[in-house]
């Protein structure tokens, strides 16, 4: 038991640790709401006006004096990032937010920025499937069962004492064994998506295409609390799809377990018990997609379009994933 503790205690912290790192980054929007100059990643050189870009906190502070005595309507060349700069700002910003702000700006470059990010969702999670697909499996088999980890969980509520702490985790790795789940094989997902996400909001800020780009007249550098205060209907239309393909993605693998249930005649031998069980994950599945909710409306509109391509891409992984396990039962 004190092993299991100890591993799982350094996967969290390796996960924290990632977390902070991600986090630590410096906002690449000034306190005026616009893009850092020195911040901006883009493939090509463009010029922008002065009044279009923040100069502030600029990590070259002669430049910074420069660019303060340029009037409102005078421009500056914007030059195409190379890795090397990108390097230079740290491994997070070299590994990560420059190669995804590069290809957003490159299938922009020919399409424009909705679709530069709804194809580099796409590819990128293709790419963590491909890499995930048993941690994924494992997942999905974790959140179906969670009613009945629940289960363990509250038959020994309130009893602290050694032994019958043992017996909740011998009952719970039981039941891994049984639909063979590894725990914390379903860890990797999140450790994996964790820097994705973040290195997306780092993308979509700093990405010239995504800046100065659109979406069917939808400015997407635009935050969604922007659009409600000024009732743009395209981009709260795009936010509301967002927190709805996230509940459903959510909710997904408990809905196809009272499915197979249902079809396969399990038989309810608590319904009160498993009723509890199930209202008790139902609000804890609400909550969580009020909190991420809560986190979008203040990021910009290109987030929304990445976290709803993404959802909706999860979705249909969970369906093929259901059917496949299900298969093999048989």
């Amino acid at each position: 038991m004190s092993n299991f503790l100890r591993k799982k205690a350094k996967i969290l912290f390796v996960c924290f640790f990632v977390l902070l790192t991600c986090t630590a980054c410096s906002s690449p929007r000034g306190k005026d709401g616009k893009t850092k100059v020195d911040q901006i990643i883009s493939n090509e050189e463009f010029k922008v006006k002065r009044s279009d870009v923040s100069i502030e906190n600029m990590r070259d502070a002669k430049l910074e004096k420069e660019y303060k005595k340029l009037d409102k309507d005078d421009e500056i060349t914007i030059k195409p990032t190379t890795f090397k700069q990108a390097w230079s700002s740290g491994w997070f910003d070299g590994l990560i937010v420059w190669p995804l702000a590069t290809l957003i700006n490159k299938v922009s470059a020919a399409t424009d920025a909705g679709i530069g990010i709804i194809v580099t969702t796409v590819i990128l999670q293709v790419v963590l499937f491909a890499f995930t697909a048993k941690s994924q499996m494992s997942n999905q088999k974790m959140q179906e069962i969670q009613p009945e980890i629940q289960k363990i969980q509250n038959k020994y509520k309130g009893k602290t004492d050694q032994q019958s702490q043992m017996r909740m985790y011998q009952e719970t790795q039981a039941l891994y064994q049984k639909y063979d789940i590894h725990p914390f094989g379903t860890m990797l997902v999140t450790f994996i998506q964790l820097p994705i996400m973040m290195g997306m909001y780092y993308a979509t800020m700093r990405a010239s295409s995504v800046i100065y780009g659109s979406f069917l007249g939808m400015k997407l550098f635009n935050t969604p609390m922007y659009a409600i205060r000024h009732l743009m209907v395209g981009s709260i239309v795009v936010y509301i799809l967002m927190v709805v393909c996230q509940l459903v993605s959510m909710m997904l693998p408990q809905w196809q377990k009272k499915w197979q249930d249902k079809k396969d005649h399990v038989k309810k031998h608590s319904y009160r018990e498993e009723n509890q069980t199930a209202n008790a994950m139902n609000m804890y599945m609400y909550a969580m997609c009020i909190m991420f909710a809560f986190i979008y409306v203040s990021w910009p509109l290109a987030m929304s379009f990445y976290w709803m391509v993404t959802s909706i891409i999860r979705i249909i992984q969970q369906l093929v994933l259901h059917k496949h396990m299900n298969a093999n039962k048989k």
